[in-house]
């Protein structure tokens, strides 16, 4: 039987965003729910996204077994927690793809169109749709070895910088940004200590308005914020190195900024996003579906 249902879903570390369509009428359903994030658990993941599919499903008056899914989730570069999450959905769609959620906002950035799509968030990532159809994906490979250019990134560079100042200037903060940030992670050394003991890369990235409140009226600050847009550029042009000329979206907690300092640069060929990561995932539902249609009509 041909699907009449897509469902596309978008789901982070700190919410999931759900959306039903009736391909026929193009009548839409939305949810939303909390965290769905693979890293944080997969049962909680795929209960979670499933509660959320049986909702949407009695809006509409379908089963959930008669819906072609989609997720785009954190955390699903991880093949064994996507094998995990299949087997939980097994039984529950008529067809589920599971892909990352930088895929996903890559589809939606740009309308399935070509593009590079980097993600500045409390990681970073770079996804690329290029002019032959191909997409890659360049960084995203966590805080200890990259997420260069990161909100995180940015954070452990700017605490980096005050503790250098508390060796060089006998445990006392010299630069206006050392000073604010000691006062965010203590006046003493085991009490900072205790806080680098407990500091995650969501504890990093939290210090960045401190950064970026003081670049233009701190010289430490400034010069670490140039060091960030020197990141994100050497990944921009990691990510088009094979096609100069595609558009580029930035999103995330740090694109403002970063866009704002780089759109002097006409070379960027900056352009705003034209959909969400929720669209990307019901554009990619409905390929998805095709491609289901397909197999079954092989059979």
């Amino acid at each position: 039987m041909q699907t009449q249902y897509i469902l596309g879903i978008d789901g982070g570390g700190s919410k999931t965003l759900a959306r039903l369509e009736h391909l026929a009428s193009g009548k839409r359903w939305e949810a939303r729910g909390e965290a769905s994030s693979l890293s944080l658990g997969v049962p909680q993941s795929v209960a979670r996204i499933l509660s959320l599919a049986e909702e949407l499903a009695e809006q509409a008056g379908c089963r959930t077994q008669d819906i072609v899914a989609l997720a785009g989730l954190a955390g699903a570069g991880n093949p064994r927690f996507c094998a995990d999450a299949m087997a939980g959905f097994c039984g529950h769609f008529k067809h589920i793809t599971l892909c990352s959620d930088a895929r996903t906002s890559a589809y939606g950035a740009n309308l399935g169109e070509p593009v590079v799509v980097v993600a500045l968030g409390t990681g970073s990532v770079a996804m690329v749709l290029d002019n032959h159809g191909g997409e890659r994906q360049i960084g995203g490979w966590g805080l200890l070895v990259g997420d260069q250019g990161s909100g995180a990134r940015l954070g452990v560079n700017a605490v980096t910088t005050l503790l250098w100042e508390l060796d060089l200037h006998g445990g006392h903060a010299e630069s206006k940004l050392g000073k604010m940030l000691k006062s965010q992670l203590g006046q003493d050394k085991p009490t900072i200590l205790q806080w680098l003991a407990a500091a995650t890369p969501t504890h990093y990235a939290a210090l960045v308005p401190m950064v970026l409140s003081l670049k233009d009226q701190c010289a430490v600050a400034g010069q670490l914020f140039a060091a960030h847009l020197q990141e994100v550029q050497r990944l921009i042009a990691a990510s088009r190195q094979h096609d100069q000329d595609l558009p580029l979206v930035l999103t995330g907690g740090l694109a403002e900024p970063t866009i704002t300092a780089l759109a002097a640069d006409k070379n960027m060929n900056l352009i705003r996003a034209r959909g969400t990561a929720l669209d990307g995932a019901c554009l990619l539902a409905r390929k998805s579906e095709d491609v289901t249609l397909n197999n079954e009509e092989a059979k």
